[in-house]
């Protein structure tokens, strides 16, 4: 990932606010990186600041100019000529009907008051899309697998891009796959977030009413190229699926431990449906990485999952328990695997922190004593003991943990 730390927007701020343009720059960034971090995203193996290769971004300028691609304005701004590279608009598939009017910023000389590097062109700092083909050109070279970016990048940053690689590179395409994803609207709203337009949501007041793991799951319901509309109606059927997914795993925890006596797997229907699921889900990530249809696929295998292990008919003598506990533990890992990837940190009982775990303990030993009184109810017929159970089922469910009674048994579930 490369980080911009100098650009218009930048010294426009820093000119209203008298901070220092690279303070400031390093505010943004620790901020950027602090909002990755609570969304649970992973930090790039690879980070590259535009200040730090000013050089690399001069020699990538003189090299396209070498071979006849630029012109230089007479403040000392160096351009790219798009009317000399016939390819250009291919991203966009457009042809323009003036391809001079597309010329676009290589090196932008300095105003009064504004930071500058030396160059032999005057003094200034790179353009926008310069830097990107520089600094990926460093780690990567003349060919590139994936590019992602939003759709408004389509045109004209990365048409820019791909025209400045190209000639650099002397290759036909620089980039083999883009990956261009759709935007995040407000519930009502046409337009995209944005800051200019003030109609943006700041990751601190989104994890102030919802998780990081319901917006990811909100995200992982749309397809990446789709626009998201963000409100009520969508985060309610993100959460939907979470809750789904902890009662399934607390479902699988009990018959494993043996307190749903009654639960019968039908081992071939759901041997059947779980290869099934695996080789939808195979499929649908393969057909340009759809996540939506994959969450559907495994919401599937967990209802019917649970809807076995719930089951209240009589199948003792059908029952394979070793079996049914080897193919459970299968579905649950291979589940447990599924939303590990795609991010959700609640699947990754590894990622829990050890206060959950200490307060997972004391749930247990309330439900244990209270099973211990259901059972005392029910051996004196004392109506009084079952009132203190039903309270105390009710009390538990003020507190979002919902309590399930299978003949002398209990088990728990997180309810959100």
């Amino acid at each position: 990932m490369n980080i911009t730390n100098i650009d218009d927007k930048i010294i426009k701020r820093s000119h209203e606010t008298g901070k220092n343009w690279k303070l400031l720059a390093e505010e943004y960034e620790a901020e950027f990186w602090e909002d990755l971090n609570k969304l649970n995203v992973l930090h790039p193996d690879i980070k590259l600041r535009v200040t730090d290769k000013i050089p690399e971004i001069l020699e990538f300028i003189e090299e396209i100019e070498n071979k006849g691609f630029t012109k230089v304005g007479t403040d000392g701004s160096v351009y790219f000529k798009t009317t000399s590279y016939r390819n250009y608009g291919k991203l966009h598939n457009v042809v323009l009907e003036d391809p001079s009017t597309s010329e676009f910023a290589l090196w932008k000389a300095a105003k009064e008051n504004e930071p500058y590097w030396e160059s032999k062109y005057s003094k200034g700092r790179p353009g926008w899309h310069i830097e990107c083909s520089t600094l990926a050109s460093l780690v990567f070279g003349s060919h590139i697998d994936f590019h992602a970016g939003g759709i408004d990048l389509k045109f004209p940053h990365h048409e820019n891009e791909e025209a400045q690689s190209c000639v650099y590179h002397n290759c036909g395409d620089w980039v083999q796959n883009w990956i261009h994803t759709g935007h995040l609207h407000l519930k009502g709203q046409s337009e995209k977030m944005s800051k200019s337009l003030k109609n943006t949501i700041s990751i601190q007041d989104l994890l102030k009413e919802y998780s990081s793991d319901q917006f990811r799951m909100a995200c992982l319901l749309s397809h990446y190229r789709s626009s998201i509309e963000f409100g009520p109606d969508l985060m309610d059927a993100a959460d939907k699926i979470l809750k789904r997914l902890k009662s399934f795993k607390s479902d699988v925890k009990a018959f494993m431990n043996g307190l749903k006596v009654d639960g019968y797997i039908d081992e071939e229907a759901l041997s059947i449906q779980f290869l099934e699921c695996k080789k939808n889900v195979d499929l649908a990530l393969k057909d340009d990485f759809h996540t939506a249809v994959c969450i559907g696929h495994v919401s599937e295998l967990m209802k019917t999952t649970s809807r076995m292990i719930n089951s209240t008919d009589n199948h003792s003598c059908l029952k394979s328990p070793a079996f049914d506990k080897v193919l459970l533990q299968a579905v649950l890992n291979y589940i447990d695997k599924l939303f590990e990837t795609f991010g959700i940190s609640e699947s990754n009982s590894s990622k829990e922190s050890s206060d959950e775990v200490h307060i997972d303990n004391v749930i247990d030993s309330i439900i244990k004593v209270r099973n211990d009184i259901r059972i005392r109810a029910k051996e004196s017929k004392n109506k009084e003991l079952f009132k203190i159970c039903d309270e105390i089922r009710s009390k538990m469910a003020d507190n979002q943990i919902e309590i399930k009674d299978h003949g002398n048994l209990s088990s728990w579930s997180k309810i959100k």
